[in-house]
């Protein structure tokens, strides 16, 4: 559980840190619909679908510019 929802808050993060305005909607939308609905279909609306590699592959991007910029600090 823990690794699905770093890559989901990872894909959010990324999709609102891009600029891109209608990910932000889609982002407050998903804050304010609570537990209205199952967490994929909401995840899903908000730009994140968790059952594609997506969410994963760009988690593992964000970690490896992570850990490289780590490396050039030690």
């Amino acid at each position: 559980k823990y690794v699905t929802g770093f890559a989901a808050a990872t894909c959010l993060a990324q999709n609102v840190l891009a600029g891109d305005q209608k990910a932000t909607g889609r982002y407050l939308q998903f804050l304010k619909s609570g537990g209205s609905d199952y967490p994929l279909n909401i995840l899903k609306a908000a730009g994140v679908d968790m059952t594609e590699p997506k969410p994963l592959v760009t988690t593992l991007q964000v970690f490896s510019k992570l850990l490289a910029e780590l490396e050039q600090l030690l």
